[in-house]
């Protein structure tokens, strides 16, 4: 690390009468040597808070709404019910499969009985090769058709159940599409509302973020980090858990997906968050905010080269009120002057008062 010493230049002695004569020589500034040191610095991304899961509930059924159990901003459990659909329909048709197995049960009785009777009296010669065939296939038959209709029963006790839409999970409710009475088309191809809920996760939410690809390679899964979301005084504790291997091409950015608990359901999806992730330090070039003159757009240094300051123009970026990194127009090893006076000029011969550091 480098330590700065902020001082200011000696150019002339607080109440000397003779002060033209001291402007005579070279003027005096503080300067230090640039190194680079590891810099240990938060990497900062921007972006958005969504649910764990987030679904459009629709019906398994089609049908109208008959009656909607929840409204938004309620909490719900796993398999609880959400809506219902009319389900006087999908009840006829299941006492109407369930007719038809009663039907192709007593047919199947009945083939399994005549099929006795024919295997009964066949090794005694009185019923034909032809009639045992025809005995068989029969009872065959019988029992495939009832299968079939123990098959449609089945679905048909299926959809009734599926007129009752439940949570696919714990969530709260955070919008609704539909009141009762509006039809619901669960074949999308066919158009028509077929929605009448949103569901969120939110016992868990992501800070979906994205980072300046310059540290793609720096990110690994489980970094530390701390988001901070818009409406909260305290950041939360987090980790990267997800890094997509796409980078933006248009941004630049890559996105990052860091996991916040929230039991309690306080932080709600598309709040703004700003996250800082922990990388590994990495060397850098730091230097005061005082050494650099001009804005941020036309920023440049004095460095003294052979008893002379000398601008360079710099790049750079900001670290805190008091430090920024230079970026690019130094190297470790110039001679950079700190807090220099507004008053110094391109070549202006200099005395240099080296510190120990610059930062």
């Amino acid at each position: 690390m480098f330590a700065l010493t902020l001082a200011g230049c000696s150019g002339e002695t607080e109440g000397d009468e003779t002060a033209p004569d001291a402007q005579a020589g070279p003027r005096e500034v503080t300067t230090a040597m640039v190194e680079s040191q590891p810099l240990a610095e938060p990497v900062k991304a921007f972006g958005t808070i969504a649910a764990k899961q987030r679904s459009a509930i629709g019906a398994l059924t089609e049908g109208p709404v008959e009656r909607i159990f929840v409204k938004v901003g309620d909490r719900v459990s796993r398999g609880q019910p959400l809506f219902r659909i009319r389900q006087a329909d999908y009840q006829r048709r299941v006492v109407e499969a369930q007719a038809a197995v009663d039907l192709t049960s007593a047919q199947a009785i009945e083939a399994e009985r005549r099929y006795e009777r024919v295997m009964a009296l066949a090794p005694r010669g009185f019923v034909s090769k032809a009639q045992v065939d025809a005995a068989e296939t029969e009872l065959a038959v019988a029992r495939a058709q009832k299968a079939q209709a123990q098959a449609a029963l089945g679905t048909a006790q299926q959809a009734l159940a599926d007129t009752i839409t439940r949570a696919p999970y714990d969530g709260v409710v955070t919008a609704r599409m539909v009141d009762e009475g509006v039809y619901l088309n669960n074949r999308f191809s066919m158009g028509g509302q077929s929605a009448a809920l949103e569901l969120q996760e939110l016992g868990i939410v992501a800070a979906i973020v994205n980072a300046p690809q310059e540290y793609v390679d720096a990110f690994r899964r489980n970094m530390p980090a701390r988001v901070y979301i818009e409406g909260f005084e305290q950041p939360f504790d987090s980790t990267v858990y997800i890094i997509n291997d796409r980078v933006d091409p248009e941004s630049r950015m890559v996105e990052l997906r860091l996991p916040i608990d929230n039991p309690d359901y306080r932080i709600s999806s598309g709040l703004a968050v700003r996250a800082e992730i922990s990388v590994p330090p990495v060397q850098a070039i730091v230097l005061p905010r005082l050494a650099i003159l001009g804005d941020s757009a036309a920023a440049y240094v004095f460095v003294v080269v052979s008893g002379k300051a000398q601008r360079r123009e710099v790049a750079f970026d900001s670290i805190d009120l008091d430090r920024v990194r230079i970026r690019s127009g130094l190297e470790p090893g110039d001679e950079v002057i700190l807090n220099p006076p507004a008053t110094l000029r391109n070549d202006e011969p200099v005395k240099s008062r080296r510190t120990r550091g610059a930062s």
